[in-house]
């Protein structure tokens, strides 16, 4: 009788063990095509861990593995964390959900401007404090009224942060880790950097699978910062598909749209609830939330009625690519919330070109991407936005001849499109064609005269002279071994007005370079990255007052 009741039990176990090595297999090869060096994922079905995926390496340098105890920045994923702590303090009754968080906490980064009195916990974590994501510069201003409609804002989980630590007398670290991580059973979690990830921990990577710089929090930042696992994650993950920790009716809130938060006026499926995102579609709620610290991607789903969701985090800033995929192969259909979130992200369609443009000759890379018996792309599959994407992200990886021609075969199929001429101007100027350049740019300025910046850029170049021929002049060499990921550096000084179009540098042996003719004589520089001067780091020789670099040119 004993085996009669086991062979359904094994049936079971082998059909679950093969489903698992399928779904292996498949999030391989979609790492593949991503160029997603290392991904850990996490499967919750009927409350419980069902299935743990680490997959890949933590560097593509020194190629360790992935493993279940892999460290990775949780990114924007940390809001939904803060927002349970946050939470258990309106349980208890220490902070009221509608009450202005001016009445807890004065906060002086906005005392300037009376409608911060108006915003009320409820609006942080729905998104709808009118506050931006990131403020600009040193002042945080506000992008909308208060509560007036949902705008993103990191800088309201910030200053909520800073009420939350007013009301418990505690760190905003030691409150979440006392009522939230260490509660949760979220022991490899922290929103500061612990000197024991570090072996452990992920590397970040660019599209193109370069290594980045890891960001290790020192300060607690409740919007980014949260350093943690899949493995732990998923513990907060059940917490939240089992109702858990929270009273029934603030959960009732939590799965609910919130006041004017909307996330697109054109989409009727996404909104935000409090902590998490709402998604309601096939007569199924669900709470969602993407994580993006650039070369750090997650992704957080979950159906809380069923019980089922998923969380992952890749090492790439080509993590969320694959969020659609990974979606339908756990849930068997789109979601809403995934095209939204991807809506400015490249696909894997993207990739594969970047890619095959950087290792093939132009025509070759093209040639299964173009409209048939045409000179240009397939614009079904890639429209002027698009190329032009792809255009300027082959500039920051210093392909400049390479993007000169994607922008240039965007202009034969969109040649009223402004973006596209000025995207060739600046493939131009890189090249160092000065006249195309500006030929490109005036191009450009008639096409949009909102943008006032490109006549200005095409006048510049047109005046600018050549470098005068002189049996006296001294071929000059300037280098700056720095700044890798920039998109142009260019040199300007005394010899050439100060004017930062006039000589650009290429990116050659891991330094910026250019050389240029001087007659003898004592100059001054400064090198222009992305449109800021800076002085010549390798060069002690400057001047006191405005830090510009000197140089002596002697007669050979």
């Amino acid at each position: 009788m004993r085996k009669f009741f086991l062979l359904p039990v094994l049936i079971l176990l082998q059909a679950a063990a093969a489903c698992s090595q399928s779904r292996e297999e498949a999030i391989r090869q979609l790492m593949q095509q991503a160029h997603i060096p290392g991904l850990s994922l996490a499967y919750v079905k009927n409350g419980q861990v069902a299935e743990l995926y680490s997959l890949g390496i933590r560097s593509a340098d020194t190629k360790e593995p992935v493993d279940a105890g892999t460290i990775f920045s949780a990114a924007s994923l940390s809001k939904a964390v803060f927002s349970y702590g946050v939470l258990q303090l309106v349980d208890a009754g220490k902070l009221d959900l509608d009450k202005p968080l001016y009445n807890y906490y004065d906060y002086p980064d906005l005392a300037y401007d009376a409608r911060y009195r108006q915003i009320t916990a409820r609006q942080v974590l729905s998104h709808t404090s009118g506050l931006p994501n990131w403020r600009n510069g040193d002042t945080l201003r506000f992008k909308y009224n208060p509560g007036e409609r949902w705008n993103y804002s990191g800088e309201g989980f910030v200053m909520l942060a800073k009420v939350v630590e007013k009301i418990t007398g505690q760190t905003i670290e030691d409150y979440l880790q006392q009522t939230v991580l260490r509660p949760l059973g979220m022991s490899r979690s922290s929103f500061i950097w612990q000197e024991a990830y570090n072996a452990d921990a992920a590397f970040p990577h660019t599209d193109v699978g370069q290594t980045s710089g890891r960001w290790q929090p020192n300060e607690p930042n409740t919007a980014a910062s949260l350093q943690t696992t899949a493995t732990d994650y998923a513990k907060f993950l059940t917490a939240l598909l089992n109702r858990k920790g929270l009273k029934k009716s603030t959960y009732e809130q939590v799965f609910k749209p919130q006041p004017n938060s909307r996330v697109a006026k054109d989409n009727n499926a996404l909104y935000w609830g409090l902590g998490v995102g709402y998604q309601f579609a096939d007569n199924a709620p669900a709470f969602w939330q993407w994580g993006d610290n650039g070369t750090f991607k997650a992704f957080l789903f979950g159906y809380p009625d069923k019980k089922e969701g998923l969380v992952y985090f890749a090492n790439s800033s080509t993590g969320l690519v694959i969020a659609p995929d990974l979606l339908r192969m756990f849930f068997n259909h789109e979601q809403p919330a995934e095209k939204w979130v991807n809506n400015d992200n490249a696909s894997l369609q993207d990739i594969a070109l970047i890619y095959r443009l950087l290792d093939l000759p132009f025509e070759e890379a093209m040639q299964p991407y173009m409209q048939p018996g045409a000179p240009y792309q397939d614009t079904t599959r890639f429209p002027e936005d698009k190329m032009n994407g792809i255009g300027y992200r082959l500039l920051e990886l210093k392909r400049s001849a390479t993007a000169r021609q994607v922008f240039e075969m965007n202009t034969r199929i969109y040649p009223r499109g402004a973006a596209a001429w000025r995207g060739l101007g600046e493939a131009e100027v890189r090249e160092g064609q000065r006249q195309a350049a500006a030929t490109a740019f005036e191009k450009a300025a008639a096409l949009d005269t909102a943008d006032k910046e490109v006549g200005q850029i095409a006048r510049r170049l047109e005046n600018l002279p050549e470098n005068a021929k002189d049996s006296a002049a001294v071929p000059t060499t300037f280098r700056l071994q720095a700044y890798s990921n920039a998109r142009y550096v260019s040199l300007g000084g005394t010899f050439n007005d100060w004017n930062d179009l006039r000589t650009p540098m290429r990116w050659e042996n891991g330094a910026w370079v250019v050389t240029i003719a001087l007659k003898p004589g004592t100059y001054t520089y400064k090198f222009a990255v992305d449109g800021v001067w800076i002085p010549d780091p390798s060069n002690k020789q400057a001047k006191p007052e405005s830090f510009d670099s000197i140089i002596t040119v002697v007669a050979r």
